[in-house]
């Protein structure tokens, strides 16, 4: 009964700190991306605009676990100690092992979740903001498009409608100082990031003359000078396996990615553990306690980096980044328990 109401009490502690945290990191990390997005977003509206936060967030939410957690457990184990419960805990026969049992079942339980969210969710977040901030821009400029006015989208079309309804343009002009191309229709629609034109003609500048292209249908895509483009890190797994059969450099690149997000779960069977083993140790100030997790956190990252820029490079094989990050927590989990628990 005693170990069931401590390990309650252990596990509601770190969950309320950790929830709390990832609320506070979700907020920190949307708004300094607002300041790098175009100025269109602050015009949609409010359900379109939670979209954009929601796929801003679970971008970078990956990293927010991995802080978020060892954050949590280093302030629960530190309060403990500055409240002096885990002198009262340790007189009553409970050891460092007892108290590690909750820590590793919540480690258990989000190192899946992390591997969850590391596979596709990550990954799909950034490729759908990409898609949803060009797609939003280049909505944004058409709305813009009034009729009976000559409208500049982007920074190389001129557009001139007659007459216009929601998605519906009659009698339209349009012409691209680049290329030099005049198009005129009689009916369109905005479908996507297209204009969908028909029964119209293309005028082409030739050397000394021009030529007349009829058409009935004509798919025209709108380009946008701002252009959200997603990279080969946030590929699909299915592309990243087909990439992966190729012996080059795209290849060896796609196999660091794959292995980087299957092995991300690593961290989350230890950080829990040595968070905690920090925060209850015989470090006295709070401010050091927390310099001491964010850099064990922050040397991680540093090691994961390099490992992956080996691994596309071809210097070392993918199964090597596993195996360093494994050896990396289970050496300070050993140090830290070793050096900083006295009990």
């Amino acid at each position: 009964m005693i170990f069931k109401l401590l390990y309650k009490y252990i596990s509601n502690g770190i969950l309320k700190i950790f929830f709390g945290l990832l609320i506070l990191f979700s907020v920190i990390i949307v708004s300094s991306q607002f300041m790098h997005l175009p100025s269109v977003v602050y015009f949609m509206d409010i359900l379109k605009f939670l979209k954009l936060i929601f796929f801003i967030d679970f971008s970078f939410f990956k990293y927010q676990l991995l802080f978020a957690f060892i954050l949590a457990t280093t302030l629960f184990g530190y309060s403990l100690k500055e409240k002096r419960e885990i002198y009262a805990i340790y007189a009553s026969g409970i050891s460092t092992k007892d108290l590690l049992k909750p820590v590793f079942f919540i480690s258990i339980v989000l190192s899946t979740f992390a591997l969850i969210i590391s596979l596709y969710i990550t990954p799909y977040a950034n490729r759908e903001r990409a898609n949803f901030i060009t797609l939003s821009v280049k909505e944004y400029f058409m709305e813009s498009v009034q009729p009976k006015n000559f409208s500049k989208v982007g920074k190389d079309i001129v557009i001139y409608a007659k007459n216009k309804k929601d998605n519906i343009i009659e009698n339209l002009f349009i012409h691209m100082h680049k290329k030099g191309w005049t198009i005129t229709a009689k009916k369109a629609r905005f479908i996507g990031s297209n204009l969908i034109l028909e029964n119209g003609f293309i005028q082409i500048p030739q050397k000394d003359s021009f030529n007349i292209l009829f058409f009935k249908k004509y798919i025209f895509s709108i380009d946008i000078s701002y252009i959200k483009k997603y990279s080969l890190e946030d590929y699909e797994n299915k592309k990243l396996l087909k990439l992966a059969r190729k012996k080059d450099k795209k290849g060896l690149k796609a196999i660091a990615i794959l292995t980087d997000r299957i092995s991300f779960f690593i961290p989350f069977l230890f950080i829990g553990s040595i968070g905690f083993l920090i925060g209850i140790g015989n470090i006295s100030s709070k401010e050091y306690v927390l310099s001491l997790s964010l850099l064990i956190s922050i040397f991680y990252l540093l090691i994961n980096f390099l490992s992956i820029k080996f691994i596309s490079n071809g210097s070392l094989p993918f199964y090597s980044l596993p195996i360093i990050e494994f050896t990396y927590f289970l050496s300070v989990y050993l140090f830290v328990r070793k050096k900083l628990v006295l009990f």
